[in-house]
């Protein structure tokens, strides 16, 4: 019979309580994390998630035995797993553990995430044994105004290929991080149902971009619709007074607003009018500004008020 330590039966069950207690039980992989970032990760993250590093196959017997029948996220367990719960949904979890990931440098074996891209111009280093081992790698490099510079933009890994020890090294002086480090969901699961990462991640731009969209459609539809809303009823009332006023210059309905209009309409068909009588070309008026030639008209009277007052006080 083996034997099973008390400290492996006090872990089974402690764990097995954590998953109990939570709505929301996930894995996480913590594998190349460095101890004091996954210190500060699990210290900036304590008041919404639970992280608690186990081995596997306790991790295993765990999932198997809780009263939430979690078995099937024990095909997650490899490597680094650890558990996490939390009370929030698994969208937002994957959220909060994206925003946790902080830049890194590549190591020999990983894997890009994206292309890896050299981009052209000064590199800030004098010429020295750097110069060669870009042109080695591929990359378009010379020497000019005593500096390294790198001619064009190049493609220096492309995306889903290991990186190798020599690569890492180039990039590792050139000072780029295109690696990524922190907390990587391996599945979740809520109420019974398991989530795998790839379904978590939301364009949360992309969303609102669409949500506004959205929205603008919806308002459009509500005023042609003639929807009385709040968000509506200024954009139908202004309509309604365009139709109005449209209206009442098509009847020669005559108002303070549409006499300006009214007169204006009148005097470019009579200008038409005129040119047809005389044989003239028919080119459409330029319509008088009424309300300005009103103005002009008070002004002078003003002015010719203001001469007689003045010689009558000599």
């Amino acid at each position: 019979m083996v034997h099973v330590s008390d400290l492996k039966k006090q872990e089974v069950k402690t764990l097995k309580k954590l998953i109990d207690s939570y709505p929301v039980v996930g894995l996480v992989n913590i594998q190349d994390i460095k101890a004091r970032q996954l210190q500060k990760i699990r210290q900036d993250m304590r008041d919404n998630v639970l992280i608690r590093a186990s081995k596997n196959t306790l991790l295993a017997i765990a999932l198997k035995k809780s009263k939430k029948k979690l078995g099937e996220l024990t095909s997650h367990l490899s490597g680094g797993a650890s558990l996490i719960c939390c009370d929030m949904d698994p969208f937002r979890l994957n959220m909060l553990l994206e925003k946790s990931r902080t830049p890194a440098l590549a190591k020999s074996g990983d894997i890009a995430p994206q292309d890896i891209v050299i981009s052209a111009g000064d590199t800030g280093f004098p010429p020295g044994p750097l110069v060669g081992e870009l042109q080695r790698a591929g990359v378009p490099a010379r020497i000019e105004r005593g500096s390294i510079i790198v001619q064009k933009d190049h493609t220096f890994v492309k995306a889903g290929d290991v990186i190798d020890e020599k690569q890492a090294e180039i990039l590792r002086k050139l000072g780029m991080e295109p690696m990524t480090v922190g907390l990587a969901l391996l599945g979740v699961c809520e109420d019974g149902k398991l989530y795998e990462p790839s379904v978590l991640h939301v364009d949360v731009e992309g969303v609102q971009s669409q949500l506004g969209l959205a929205s603008q459609h919806a308002l459009s539809l509500g005023v042609e619709a003639c929807i009385t809303t709040k968000d509506t009823i200024t954009l139908l009332v202004q309509k309604a007074e365009r139709y109005a006023a449209s209206l009442a210059l098509e009847a020669v309905y005559v108002a303070k607003k549409t006499l300006p209009n009214i007169l204006a309409k009148a005097y470019a068909n009579a200008h038409v009018l005129n040119s047809l009588v005389k044989g003239e070309p028919t080119a459409p008026a330029a319509q008088p500004h009424v309300k300005e030639e009103v103005k002009e008209e008070k002004e002078e009277k003003e002015g010719e008020a203001l001469e007689g007052l003045g010689a009558l006080f000599g």
